[in-house]
């Protein structure tokens, strides 16, 4: 029987801690169900959730703080078997405690009391997990763009991501964001490299990959998409263009391939009759 969620006279420490406790012994960390289950209060929880954080850091030796907070670590460590159990140890530890003062001052001077230091390196492991989480989100973010992937795709594979490394049951506004953020990293690198470039770059070939992406940089400060330009073999084994011969051929072969440039006219004579052949740019 829930006794705080929907009790706007209960302490909001204790109804905060409640929805935690319903959300991971009842509902498997299952945010949506949770929301479901208690429509009226989804959007407070935010707001219990730092009150209750308020309570613990004013309150580092006050022995029901201490023993709220403990409750509370347990839940987040996964130590409570049920509600049952968490209701039994709430109103043992803090409802209906009795306390006198030789026990506050004991717990107060123990190495086992819940500070307001211990609650923060909670938090901040939480935060540092959390943090590893997005870091790989946009990693993989980086590695799928100029893939093909629509955004219904990309959104799905954002969710596969959460789903298979974090470590929590993320909230769904938390899921959310990142799945946007996941969309906005690889719009982000679609528009700071072409489709083109990163299959360059991509080819198991480093080095061609290298060659070619040069090569290809050339293509573009020479020629608009539809120009051409006449280019001797001597030319293009040039020290200048970073290659050697059979190389660059390699990756005006690459070029080819991946329809960046075409052959346009081959074994033209140009200037004083060396033999060069004209690429034209299509990509």
């Amino acid at each position: 029987m829930i006794q705080y969620i929907d009790n706007d006279k209960a302490r909001t420490y204790l109804r905060f801690v409640e929805w935690q406790a319903v959300l991971r012994l009842v509902y498997d960390r299952d945010n949506i169900k949770m929301v479901n289950a208690f429509p009226d209060y989804a959007q407070l929880t935010y707001e219990w959730q730092e009150k209750y954080k308020t309570y613990i850091k004013r309150n580092p030796k006050k022995i029901k703080a201490v023993a709220l907070h403990s409750i509370y670590i347990s839940l987040l460590d996964n130590k409570l078997k049920n509600l049952d159990e968490f209701y039994i140890r709430l109103r043992k530890e803090v409802t209906h405690r009795r306390i006198n003062r030789n026990q506050i001052q004991q717990e107060c001077q123990s190495g086992k009391n819940y500070t307001s230091q211990s609650f923060d390196e909670k938090q901040n492991n939480y935060l540092s997990r959390k943090n590893k989480l997005v870091n790989l989100v946009l990693s993989v973010a980086v590695d799928v763009a100029n893939t093909d992937c629509n955004h219904t795709k990309l959104r799905e594979i954002a969710a596969v991501l959460v789903r298979e490394y974090s470590e929590d049951q993320l909230p769904e506004k938390d899921l959310v964001t990142l799945k946007d953020r996941f969309v906005k990293k690889v719009n982000a690198m679609e528009k700071s490299i072409t489709r083109a470039e990163s299959l360059i770059l991509r080819n198991s070939d480093k080095k061609l990959a290298r060659d070619t992406f040069y090569l290809y940089g050339l293509f573009k400060l020479r020629c608009e998409i539809g120009d051409t330009w006449a280019l001797s073999q001597t030319e293009l084994a040039k020290e200048t263009l970073g290659v050697g011969r059979p190389a660059a051929l390699n990756a005006v072969d690459l070029l080819i391939k991946l329809k960046l440039i075409e052959i346009f006219e081959q074994d033209s004579h140009v200037n004083s009759g060396t033999t060069a052949t004209i690429y034209r740019r299509i990509g």
